[in-house]
């Protein structure tokens, strides 16, 4: 996956949100720039706790090989339907 979603409620509530993942996600890279992939993963996993973001370990894996494969990520904000549904 190359994309993280936001909700568009968290954006609401947390407007900065995008700068401050990326800003912990650089902070992470940077700091773990020397360790295995997976060990830098759970540093970006507990900086991205940090700012009150839970992701799964594979998420943050996945994130942590894009971004050493020269890709990049894209934090997007999408609406949460499973309010309206029902």
């Amino acid at each position: 996956m190359s994309e993280f979603r936001i909700t568009h409620e968290i954006h609401e509530v947390h407007p900065d949100i995008r700068e401050k993942l990326t800003a912990a996600t650089i902070d992470a890279i940077n700091e773990s720039s020397a360790r295995s992939a997976e060990d830098a993963a759970l540093v970006l996993r507990h900086r991205l706790g940090e700012i009150g973001v839970n992701m799964s370990e594979e998420a943050c894996l996945a994130a942590i090989e894009r971004i050493r494969s020269g890709k990049s990520l894209r934090f997007e904000i999408e609406r949460d339907d499973s309010d309206g549904a029902e």
